[in-house]
């Protein structure tokens, strides 16, 4: 295990994608780049932070496009923090809490370094998923979603801390 601190490479491409299941027709593909982030590493705990930028997320869909804008702008959640910890041991799971303005889902995370040959902590994969309960999308035909959940999933860049 590698012990330190890495910055996450707020660089193009450095993003996260946030997949829901199948809503009606469809399901809800939504990408969301990094603004920041940080993976501290210690003997016996491990803490991401991470910072989102929902205000310039994209999707592959106008439509869904412009709901998920509107529901970033409606609930003020321009910006998504999360920090989760978690022990330290061989996988790396953290759980914590993310927030966007007026909105705060519980969310678990599982971390995976992966290394290249230049750098052990090149890179790590980030997997997880949550349940949100009910949520309101505006989109026509959709209205209300009774237990909305989303996957997560990330490959990020690292660069190594000097503190």
């Amino acid at each position: 295990m590698s012990v330190g601190k890495w910055e996450i490479r707020a660089v193009d491409g450095a993003e996260v994608r946030l997949r829901s299941g199948q809503l009606g027709l469809m399901s809800l593909d939504v990408v969301a780049p990094v603004s920041s982030g940080l993976l501290h590493v210690t003997t016996h705990e491990i803490t991401l932070t991470l910072q989102l930028a929902l205000d310039q997320l994209k999707t592959g869909n106008f439509l869904l496009q412009s709901a998920a804008r509107s529901i970033v702008n409606r609930y003020q959640a321009h910006t998504l923090v999360y920090t989760g910890t978690g022990p330290a041991g061989e996988t790396w799971s953290v759980a914590g809490s993310a927030q966007a303005g007026t909105i705060e889902v519980d969310l678990g995370l599982t971390i995976t370094p992966v290394a290249s040959p230049t750098a052990p902590m090149g890179e790590i994969e980030i997997t997880g998923s949550a349940s949100m309960g009910t949520v309101h999308l505006p989109i026509p035909g959709l209205g209300t979603i009774d237990n909305f959940s989303f996957d997560v999933d990330a490959k990020l860049a690292l660069r190594s801390s000097a503190s």
